[in-house]
């Protein structure tokens, strides 16, 4: 029967359903996506991140989170391009720049996010994962004359993962 629900919200709707069904499911959620993309929403890109950083296709959830943040009409969430470019980055060894997705998150607030009554500073996950990241910056550094910037990192990932314990402390 003709419903209200537009096209393309339908495909990803069936998409988050396959895919959070599990790994079996995951290259149907694919093709979900993907007609998604075809429908020239953002979602489908975006989508398409989170099932190849589940498969493990790094490459190409990083391609995927790139043409979802050329979409304009409308535009993906800056937030959302900032967790999966964090992911991305992380998974490939770029921790500067994961650091810096994971810190424009939970540290920067902007007009959108006040409307929309988002704060993402008591999110847990990122926290963690920026508490992560920052750490194993720490892990790289080796050399004697390295110790002094290997503490202030150890320190800072300390500092993040407090912020998770004062939001939850049996994390």
């Amino acid at each position: 029967a003709e419903r209200d629900i537009p096209t393309w919200q339908r495909w990803n709707d069936y998409g988050i359903g396959l895919f959070l069904e599990g790994k079996a499911e995951l290259r149907q959620a694919e093709q979900a996506f993907r007609e998604v993309e075809a429908l020239g929403r953002y979602d489908g890109p975006l989508n398409l991140a989170r099932v190849y950083l589940r498969e493990g296709r790094i490459d190409e959830a990083g391609e995927a989170v790139r043409r979802a943040a050329a979409h304009e009409n409308p535009a993906a969430p800056e937030w959302s391009l900032a967790w999966f470019s964090g992911l991305v980055n992380r998974e490939q060894g770029r921790l500067v720049e994961a650091e810096e997705n994971f810190r424009s998150i939970v540290d920067v607030t902007t007009a959108e996010r006040l409307k929309r009554k988002f704060d993402f500073s008591k999110d847990i996950e990122v926290l963690n994962s920026l508490g992560r990241t920052i750490f194993d910056r720490a892990e790289q550094l080796h050399a004697d004359n390295q110790n002094a910037e290997r503490e202030s990192l150890l320190r800072e990932a300390a500092k993040q993962f407090e912020r998770t314990l004062a939001v939850d402390s049996e994390n």
